[in-house]
């Protein structure tokens, strides 16, 4: 999910095996990220959930998105 663009961005990142956990972690960084869209809204916001992956196993396709996705908003003309 890519919404907005606006100066401030967020990247909310989860791993899909983690969607039967009892805390709802992946509902509700979905939701997290939605409230944050919103369209009247100056927010980035990028929903990211990993497929196949869990708790741990999440961390490096993640740290790799997200560097990519801090790198991208820093460089002049992109959004």
């Amino acid at each position: 999910m890519n919404q907005g663009n606006g100066d401030i961005s967020f990247l909310l990142g989860v791993g899909e095996l983690e969607g039967t956990h009892k805390s709802g972690l992946n509902e509700n960084a979905l939701e997290l990220s939605k409230r944050l869209s919103l369209k009247d809204s100056r927010e980035n916001v990028q929903f990211n959930e990993f497929e196949g992956e869990g708790h741990l196993s999440v961390l490096p396709p993640l740290i790799n998105r997200a560097l990519r996705f801090a790198l991208k908003r820093n460089v002049t003309g992109k959004k």
